[in-house]
């Protein structure tokens, strides 16, 4: 899925939420707003968003200095995850289908974005754990192919939903290859994350190789390549990797909140739906 022009300010909005996270000076906010704009009228915009947003990053690192501007908040997301996990876990199993239960709070995990949302409590209210129906329900299209498939790869996305990914992973039943970021970038999860969420005890924890903040498939480590290739069913998680992913033919299953309107009108729903989406282009076997 390509960017589009509505991707700019979507973009110069992230610059301007690190800003305030690195807690910048007015100044240097300013210059370093200023070399993003350059970046992005110079960039080349027949690229998903996620790559875009990777060379946007590196700018902002090399600006600030700091490689892990989210380091702080990543911890505070999964500590505060953590401490809801064994009250989510009995919610999902007094629940009538407990799978669908466990992967609902999973997917309500996705609100959890620095990179697409602003910067408000996701635990407010509780208001991330509200039900709405979804504008796309594949889900027992997903439990089919779920008891069909013997290799499993699940595409994390940001830190803090991981622990409920982990969730959802522990009640399927079935162990998983877990795939995370392989070095910070916004608020993704890496291999540090991944391991404090205790993703380690329900799956096989590795890096992907990829550096963008969606599963940009020839960024991926050759080894990593080859069990998307060999895998049976791939669980894609969060909007990054759907733009990334999408056009490809394989054997995907997009979960996903449709946080901007660029998503949402190319899935044709409302923006800020959830989504759960076996791919237009599903396939036995990933084709590249």
């Amino acid at each position: 899925m390509k960017a589009e022009a509505e991707c700019y300010l979507c973009l110069l909005s992230q610059v301007l939420r690190t800003a305030v996270v690195l807690g910048l000076s007015d100044q240097a906010t300013r210059e370093m707003t200023r070399q993003a704009c350059a970046f992005l009228a110079a960039t080349d915009f027949d690229r998903t968003p996620p790559e875009i947003s990777e060379d946007l990053y590196s700018l902002i690192a090399g600006f600030s200095r700091d490689p892990d501007p989210y380091k702080k908040l990543k911890e505070e997301h999964i500590q505060r995850a953590l401490e809801l996990y064994s009250g989510l876990k009995n919610m999902a199993q007094l629940a009538p289908d407990p799978l669908r239960a466990a992967l609902e709070i999973s997917l309500a995990g996705n609100v959890i974005d620095f990179g697409a949302n602003s910067g408000e409590d996701w635990l407010l209210d509780g208001r991330f754990l509200q039900s709405q129906p979804l504008a796309i329900d594949d889900y027992q299209l997903l439990r089919a192919d779920l008891d069909r498939a013997e290799t499993i790869v699940f595409l994390g996305d940001n830190a803090g939903e991981t622990v409920f990914d982990r969730l959802f992973i522990e009640f399927s039943g079935r162990r998983m290859i877990y795939a995370v970021r392989e070095k910070p970038i916004i608020n993704d999860a890496t291999l540090e994350e991944g391991r404090a969420s205790g993703l380690q005890l329900v799956a096989e924890l590795i890096s992907s190789g990829c550096r963008a903040p969606g599963t940009v498939y020839e960024q991926c480590w050759p080894k990593f390549q080859g069990l998307l290739r060999q895998a049976d069913l791939i669980i894609s998680k969060g909007q990054g990797n759907f733009e990334c992913l999408e056009q490809l033919r394989g054997p995907f299953y997009f979960l996903l909140k449709a946080k901007c309107q660029v998503v949402a009108r190319y899935l044709d729903v409302s923006q800020g739906s959830l989504v759960i989406m076996r791919s237009k282009n599903f396939a036995p076997c990933l084709q590249v």
